[in-house]
């Protein structure tokens, strides 16, 4: 009984002797196959690519730099506007035949001037005389000695060329030398009637305008003397 015992175990392990045996047997020859097997024509041929050409190509490209930014473009100018006052040159007026002595202080009698023609100046026409020519009056030594602060207006009867056709005194304000307080008085010495009227002949205005039409107009301005 023993000896079949271990007959049987003697069977066993012969047994798994082979099967281990036939394991390594089918291993090898698998490493084998893999390592004999022949390489195909396409994969060898894929292995050899060579990318020198793709290299030179790249070598062979030229460099390009961005540029700068082109410069802005330049700022719209902003258009001049063109003044509108006209320099109108004139011959000056000669007043070697204007005898002013003849005209006395007296404020009710201080009017030099053109008769004017038929045509009525506008009372209050849409666009009123502009000054754009001035004339100071000459000072009296005598007015410079005493001091004389005044104020006398003029009544400008402008034509429809910007002419002073008449010019009149409708007030005269005095000033006291030592309060300083002013007074309206109807006449004033010194001369100062007479060389206020001989410059305003010789103002010039944009004449004014109604409807789009130059008309003939009035205008009231202010002379100082002594300040």
């Amino acid at each position: 009984m023993s000896d079949l015992k271990k007959y049987i175990e003697d069977g066993e392990n012969g047994y798994r002797i082979r099967v281990l045996m036939a394991i390594a047997v089918v291993e090898l020859l698998a490493i084998g196959v893999f390592n004999l097997w022949p390489v195909s024509e396409s994969t060898s041929t894929r292995q050899k690519i060579d990318f020198s050409d793709d290299a030179i190509a790249l070598e062979d490209v030229v460099r390009t730099e961005q540029q700068s930014s082109p410069p802005p473009p330049p700022k719209p100018q902003i258009p001049i506007p063109e003044p509108t006052d006209e320099v109108i040159e004139e011959d000056p007026i000669e007043l070697d035949d204007l005898n002013v002595s003849k005209y006395s202080d007296s404020l009710s009698v201080e009017m030099i001037g053109s008769e004017g023609d038929a045509d009525k100046p506008v009372s209050s026409p849409q666009v009123a005389p502009q000054v754009i020519h001035i004339v100071e009056p000459t000072v009296p030594d005598a007015a410079k000695k005493a001091d004389i602060k005044a104020e006398i207006w003029v009544n400008f009867l402008v034509d429809e060329e910007g002419k002073v056709e008449e010019a009149s005194i409708t007030e005269i304000v005095l000033y006291d030398q030592e309060s300083g307080e002013k007074r309206t008085v109807d006449r004033i010495d010194y001369g100062l009637t007479e060389a206020t009227l001989t410059a305003a002949l010789q103002w010039r205005f944009r004449p004014a305008r109604n409807n789009g039409q130059p008309v003939k107009a009035y205008s009231r301005q202010i002379f100082t003397f002594g300040f």
